[in-house]
């Protein structure tokens, strides 16, 4: 099972270097801290949804926002409506990538500690 904790903590590295990454940065960082693997096509979706969902529950801002698809420089279908910090999927790429980028801002200027 999936330590949210230590997600957070992979999480918060990457928003204090205002540096996204994919789901296979956020696997193999996972597996370098535990010795477990999860794929990075499906296995983070739920885990990072109640994570978003525990983290507007504290007035948090959606910080698996910082996790991209790889090949693409946004976050997978699954992370838009899965959380009340995250809006549904705006349409159009120019609405998706602007509300996209105001979601990153505000996880990179979150005190997280």
């Amino acid at each position: 099972m999936i330590d949210n904790e230590i997600v957070m903590a992979i999480l918060i590295g990457w928003s204090k270097t205002r540096t996204p990454k994919t789901y296979s940065d956020l696997s193999n960082e996972y597996m370098g801290k535990t010795g477990e693997w999860y794929e990075p096509h499906g296995s983070w979706d739920v885990p990072l949804g109640q994570l978003n969902n525990s983290l507007a529950e504290q007035g948090a801002p959606a910080i698996s926002a910082l996790v991209l698809l790889k090949g693409k420089n946004e976050p997978g279908g699954n992370f838009w409506g899965y959380a009340p910090n995250v809006p549904d999927r705006p349409g159009g790429e120019m609405l998706r990538l602007a509300k996209w980028n105001e979601i990153l801002e505000a996880v990179f200027s979150y005190e997280w500690e």
